[in-house]
């Protein structure tokens, strides 16, 4: 059991308590860090962070990337935000084009607000999405935005993931619920 840390504890000091990286300033109070990422104790961060956190202490707010050819087991993916214990909000994704089409400035500029906006954005991962030039470049500006970032792999999916998520470290779930929640709440509690 974690003992009691007091909210002005800085981020530094629990980094190195636990050996953990958070990804956020070394100065910070944790009380203003648990704020930021909706957790409510050190203990849950610090299992969150730890990928062992298997509930979310709060609605996370997600956006999901997908390829297009993998919309139907998506759809059971956002089918989860009904389930009460879950606590997950999913934005529905704008149609999209390709990446260099004539409205993919538009395209990627509601997609770049969208992700601002999220906790987390998931990478579904089907056959195929590793190859989408649209997973890559919603993952990279997730990257630059600061957002957490997992992958899911979709149920029955042997398709390799996309190269950026293991570059950055991002856990990968398989397809069932303690998996996925502690994937997404990882993410949110080390976003950079």
């Amino acid at each position: 059991m974690f003992r009691s840390k007091r909210v002005d504890t800085s981020v530094e000091t629990i980094e190195r308590l636990y050996s953990i990286r958070l990804n956020a300033r070394r100065d910070m109070h944790i009380g203003n860090l648990l704020a930021q990422r909706g957790f409510e104790s050190v203990t849950q961060l610090v299992k969150a962070a730890r990928g062992r956190l298997d509930f979310h202490p709060c609605s996370r707010d997600i956006f999901s990337s997908f390829h297009g050819r993998d919309l139907a087991q998506v759809s059971g993916f956002r089918l989860m935000a009904m389930n009460r214990s879950l606590r997950l909000d999913i934005a529905a994704d704008a149609s999209r084009g390709l990446v260099n089409s004539e409205r993919s400035t538009y395209i990627k500029q509601a997609i770049r607000q969208r992700i601002r906006s999220v906790d987390v954005v998931v990478c579904l991962i089907g056959s195929a999405t590793a190859w989408r030039d649209w997973v890559e470049w919603e993952i990279q500006t997730a990257i630059e935005e600061r957002r957490g970032i997992c992958g899911i792999r979709l149920k029955g999916s042997t398709g390799r993931a996309p190269p950026i998520l293991h570059e950055i470290g991002a856990s990968i779930a398989s397809w069932d619920v303690p998996s996925m929640t502690a994937a997404i709440e990882q993410a949110a509690a080390v976003r950079s």
